[in-house]
């Protein structure tokens, strides 16, 4: 059997080479000179956490340590060259055992179908897949803060509202991928990175379906506590199969234990199938109540009766999260489902939402608080994500903004030297977003194109409401 994987489509500098195969090995890295080509040097000079000689290369990536292992492969950081970064390189491991060759197999031509597929700023980027006569190995993006595994103990819970932001950052994640036809199938604490700053990142499509790709719906791959009941069913994976794992997880970060429990394999499967978990409020009544109702749909035995989509449960999740962060945290799921319902940043897609909520502003102001004012310098961007606003100039009432509203764009439009041809004050307690000129050149190019084609419609509307004020004035 021969499989095919892309290898290099796209890497940090966006370079292209072309698809490689098994009975091609060396052409994965045909583009980078040969006088870099050390494939066959293999100097041992580091042991692995096993104890055993680790190679000094595998392919064009310089092994420097290891960072974990499973059953089936081991995962170095590695040094690339040709990128001059740090990256992951997760090895297949070869086994005379049938059954888990087979299955390494299909791990490895899913991640290899997925190179260069998956850009998204809250999934691991899977760089390069190779496979040579003895060994197959894939390169992913870095993530250097270690996984969520450590946070699934009682004694070292993260805060509620920290659990909140990351699984509703998860639904962002996995409905990107479902609407490229792709089902994880192997959700759970492990697979959820945190890089320096804190943020997740999704991790392991090994396990994943991917629509058009020669991998088998049949697979018992998920981790046998995070299983689905219709997996174990064994009825074609699909998006709320996803949900479930991920309502495992959440269930196990808010309470330091597992929702099915049992000392074996089979005995965790019976219970995924029979049992309906406690309420997570029984064993921390610190918790919203609301949980036990997103968990109650999240854990059905019925995928239908689970979310219809990831947006719904995405809305479920951010909205517990409003009653348990600080005013004075504005958490990353009510920036995004704020862009998300502006008519400003509507037609975004997931990834140019994440790109402004990360190079936006945002702070809380009370009632009464003004925005900016008539006459002084000013030539940010302006968004009410939360609350109302009264625009005012010369002493007179303009307009009423609302929710999603936008203000400013005038100001930004003229540039440096613009002034604020108005006053804008909160009439109630609201969310602001600025987006500075500054900020804004660092979103990507198709993100400041969209805004700019949407910055355009409002002054056109904005004008068209001010000639027919205009006209019944006179």
């Amino acid at each position: 059997m021969q499989f095919t994987c892309g290898s290099v489509r796209r890497m940090m500098s966006r370079a292209s080479v072309s698809r490689n195969t098994f009975a091609n090995p060396c052409s994965a890295y045909s583009c980078i000179p040969a006088s870099h080509r050390r494939c066959d040097r293999t100097i041992a000079i580091r042991t692995t956490k096993a104890g055993e000689v680790m190679e000094e290369r595998i392919g064009k990536y310089q092994l420097r340590s290891e960072l974990g292992r499973g059953a089936s492969s081991i995962v170095y950081l590695a040094w690339d060259d040709f990128l001059n970064s740090d990256l992951a390189l997760k090895v297949y491991l070869p086994d005379a055992d049938a059954t888990r060759v087979t299955t390494a197999d299909i791990q490895f031509v899913s991640e290899a179908a997925l190179v260069g597929r998956l850009e998204h700023p809250h999934i691991v980027a899977i760089l390069d897949a190779v496979a040579e006569r003895d060994r197959r190995y894939v390169a992913m993006e870095y993530v250097p803060g270690g996984s969520l595994l450590r946070y699934t103990r009682a004694e070292s819970l993260m805060p509620v509202a920290d659990v909140v932001q990351i699984v509703f950052k998860c639904c962002s994640a996995l409905d990107y991928a479902s609407r490229l036809g792709i089902v994880h199938r192997d959700i759970k604490p492990s697979n959820i990175l945190l890089d320096s700053d804190g943020d997740m990142k999704l991790a392991d499509f090994g396990a994943a379906f991917v629509r058009g790709v020669r991998t088998s719906e049949r697979f018992m791959l998920s981790s046998p506590s995070y299983t689905p009941p219709e997996q174990l069913r064994e009825q074609p994976p699909t998006a709320q199969g996803d949900m479930f794992s991920l309502g495992v997880m959440l269930y196990e970060l808010l309470t330091g234990v597992r929702p099915f429990r049992g000392e074996s394999v089979a005995q965790r499967h019976q219970a995924i199938l029979e049992v309906t978990p406690e309420p997570v409020t029984r064993l921390r009544a610190t918790l919203p109540l609301e949980f036990n109702e997103i968990l109650d749909r999240l854990l059905r035995k019925d995928p239908g009766e689970r979310y219809a989509n990831w947006a719904e449960a995405a809305l479920a999740i951010a909205s517990v999260g409003r009653l348990s962060i600080y005013d004075q945290a504005v958490p990353d799921s009510e920036k995004f489902t704020a862009l998300r319902a502006s008519p400003l940043t509507c037609d975004f897609n997931d990834i140019e939402t994440w790109d402004a909520v990360r190079h936006g502003l945002w702070r809380l102001v009370p009632a009464q608080h003004v925005i900016v004012r008539e006459g002084e310098p000013g030539d940010s961007l302006l968004l009410i994500a939360r609350g109302t606003a009264a625009v005012t100039a010369g002493g007179r009432m303009l307009n009423l903004l609302n929710a999603g509203d936008c203000f400013g764009e005038m100001g930004y439009a003229q540039g440096p030297s613009a002034i604020r041809s108005a006053t804008v004050q909160t009439t109630t307690d609201a969310l602001i977003a600025e987006f500075t000129p500054e900020l804004l050149t660092k979103q990507s190019a198709g993100t400041q194109l969209k805004l700019a084609r949407t910055l355009l419609r409002v002054l056109a509307e904005r004008l068209a409401f001010a000639n027919a004020r205009l006209a019944r004035s006179g």
